[in-house]
């Protein structure tokens, strides 16, 4: 009879899925500050382009992050959770599956806005090189490109709020460690 092999589980993300974590959540609060100032805040024509050219620049920058911070998920084992709801966990699921959909479908209807633009500006990523536009992309897209990035945008902004909400209401009504194990090593996250 064979002994069966149990391998803990941590209570913590590893090192590496807290680094993605805390980077893409900040570059997507920077990507939503800079497009809602290109968008709204009163600039010159140059300083618009340039946040225009910035925005993009960082849109390009968060899909591979994305796609890595996807994969290293897929690929990791979560840590031990508190006991929850049956709901509590569906829905917790369900929202970090939005979170990572609307995230890419956000960066690529982008992409798709800057494709199939009236006037074509090439997207110079950080001023380093062009990257180039989607091929086959019509400007007869453009306008479901842009309600699709405005969309994706927006239920992205609930679900962020959302989440940062329920992590909250897991640490300070629940008392769980459901925050803690996302947060880096400190004193009060050990």
């Amino acid at each position: 009879m064979s002994e069966a092999k149990y391998v803990a589980r941590s209570s913590r993300w590893s090192p590496l899925m807290i680094a993605l974590h805390w980077l893409c959540g900040f570059l997507l609060l920077v990507l939503l500050a800079v497009g809602w100032l290109m968008v709204h805040a009163r600039y010159d024509a140059a300083a618009r382009f340039d946040m225009y050219q910035l925005h993009k620049s960082l849109g390009f920058l968060a899909l591979p992050l994305f796609l890595v911070r996807g994969i290293v998920r897929a690929m990791t084992t979560s840590p031990k959770s508190a006991p929850m709801e049956v709901w509590e966990q569906r829905s917790a699921k369900g929202a970090h599956l939005g979170l990572y959909l609307l995230s890419l479908i956000s960066i690529f209807s982008g992409w798709l806005v800057v494709s199939s633009a009236i006037v074509a500006v090439p997207s110079r990523f950080f001023d380093l090189f062009v990257i180039p536009n989607i091929p086959g992309v019509s400007v007869a897209q453009f306008g479901c490109a842009q309600s699709l990035h405005f969309i994706s945008v927006w239920g992205l902004v609930a679900l962020v709020f959302l989440h940062i909400c329920a992590a909250l209401k897991h640490h300070f009504v629940d008392g769980d460690a459901i925050l803690t194990r996302m947060l880096p090593p400190t004193r009060w996250s050990r």
